[in-house]
């Protein structure tokens, strides 16, 4: 859900502005230009290091095309490492622009898998599934009650190797537009309607959103942007922050298979779409270094095989049960001497 990632960290990323010259939680005073962060929310991410794994759980693939056939197992590791850095290129009070790269991978590990084991198991038994993007956000403030943001990334998915990207990189490669328009009603309430144009699900398509970030008092809050992601927060000092919610996630990766039935399909797209259910701790280690955990429930809505990259002919239709995970981060902020000389 790649318009929730875009509204949730221009969020965090800018919501530093509100809350330097927001004056306290009594008080109707705006800042002098409109931001979508709210008093109380957490530090903007500057690098972001990440690592998720789910324990075992099984799966079962359906054969939708009458070249292939169906099958089961139980994937005993699934694992995902993640790698974000965010700077801003362009930092004036009225007008903002962050440059970030990101790269990530996720890995299935299969209980017994051998040559004789089913096609797409033994192919994705190990198999680094990548992605690596960049993108380009700008937030413009209006006035001190309205913004927009507008974001451009591309985006390089799949099983690539290194002389792939020398040879066929325009095959594995993504783009996407974010746009968003937001209303700052006070330093603690800002909503927002946004509209995403990419691949979030494989084909290309448009998804809505809307922001809504309030925090009641000095305590509690709740960040969302509906219906991707909404989670409660609890500040439980400045130091410590909790959270409770939900996030819908997507993906989609371009697969080559020279190998078994599906190889009769060339370039094959892999597309999944899952809920969790999070409770989350963030805590600052010293200063600029914070850590976060989070533990939840995961449940997979759809994850599906076609047969070519932006296809609507499904091939393998897979269930994957539901399953418990938990994902641990580190990540930078902007030093307090910073935020202080903002003040």
């Amino acid at each position: 859900m790649k318009i929730a990632k875009l509204l949730l960290g221009a969020a965090t990323i800018f919501c530093t502005i509100g809350q330097a010259q927001a004056q306290g939680p009594e008080t109707e005073i705006l800042e002098e230009y409109a931001s979508p962060g709210v008093r109380g929310m957490g530090k903007g991410k500057g690098i972001v290091i990440g690592y998720e794994r789910l324990p075992q759980f099984d799966i079962e693939s359906e054969a939708r095309d009458n070249r292939l056939e169906s099958g089961s197992g139980r994937i005993r590791r699934h694992n995902k490492f993640d790698v974000r850095i965010n700077a801003p290129i362009l930092n004036k009070p009225q007008t903002k622009l962050i440059f970030g790269i990101d790269y990530k991978f996720e890995e299935f590990n299969f209980t017994d898998v051998t040559p004789a084991a089913y096609d797409l198991y033994e192919y994705l038994e190990d198999k680094n599934l990548q992605s690596i993007g960049s993108q380009l956000v700008y937030l413009r403030s209006i006035d001190n009650r309205r913004f927009y943001l507008i974001r451009l990334k591309g985006e390089l998915n799949g099983d690539f190797t290194k002389d792939d990207l020398d040879t066929d990189l325009i095959d594995y490669f993504k783009s996407t537009i974010d746009v968003a328009y937001g209303w700052k009603k006070s330093p603690d309430y800002a909503i927002g309607v946004g509209l995403q144009f990419g691949y979030t699900f494989g084909r290309k398509s448009v998804y809505p959103a809307i922001l809504y970030n309030r925090t009641f008092n000095d305590r509690w809050g709740v960040e969302a942007i509906f219906p991707a992601n909404t989670r409660v927060r609890y500040n439980l000092n400045e130091k410590t922050l909790l959270f409770a919610g939900y996030r819908l996630e997507g993906a989609s990766y371009n697969l080559t298979v020279d190998k078994g039935n599906l190889s009769e399909f060339g370039e094959i797209e892999l597309r999944r779409t899952d809920v969790k259910g999070i409770l989350r701790l963030e805590r600052e280690i010293y200063d600029f270094l914070w850590f976060g955990v989070e533990g939840g429930f995961r449940q997979y809505y759809r994850n599906r095989v076609f047969d070519e990259v932006g296809s609507r002919d499904e091939i393998l239709d897979n269930d994957l049960s539901g399953a418990g995970f938990v994902r641990v981060e580190l990540f930078v902020v902007p030093p307090r001497r910073f935020m202080e000389k903002n003040k």
